[in-house]
């Protein structure tokens, strides 16, 4: 049996979302963007798929994935319904950096920034 067929599908998705998303955030965070602080992207389930710069891949990185899920619950008018498209979060911090956070076809992307 090859490696492939040995690991659970659930693996298999997994490594084969990584990796097609890993060049892309190669991409985010190399040449005139390498200021950019870090960027991290979870499947829908809340699990890392990859994390580049200074955005650690840690067991608690499925908070991104519900704040955009809590996010998009929310309505202008108050009243119960989803948003068609998923918002920006925005967590401005003190210090050097701030978190932007969206989801992008399924997938969460958290992104650490210079503050201006």
């Amino acid at each position: 049996m090859s490696s492939a067929q040995q690991q659970p599908q659930g693996k298999q998705q997994q490594s084969s979302s990584s990796a097609r998303i890993s060049p892309l955030v190669e991409s985010l965070i190399s040449g005139g963007r390498a200021g950019l602080g870090g960027i991290l992207v979870n499947d829908v389930n809340g699990l890392c798929l990859v994390s580049k710069g200074d955005m650690p891949m840690t067991h608690d990185s499925g908070v991104y994935t519900n704040l955009t899920r809590l996010a998009s619950k929310l309505t202008p008018d108050g009243k119960s319904g989803a948003n068609s498209t998923p918002p920006l979060i925005t967590i401005e911090m003190d210090g050097p950096a701030s978190l932007l956070i969206k989801e992008y076809d399924g997938h969460t992307v958290a992104m650490k920034v210079p503050n201006a």
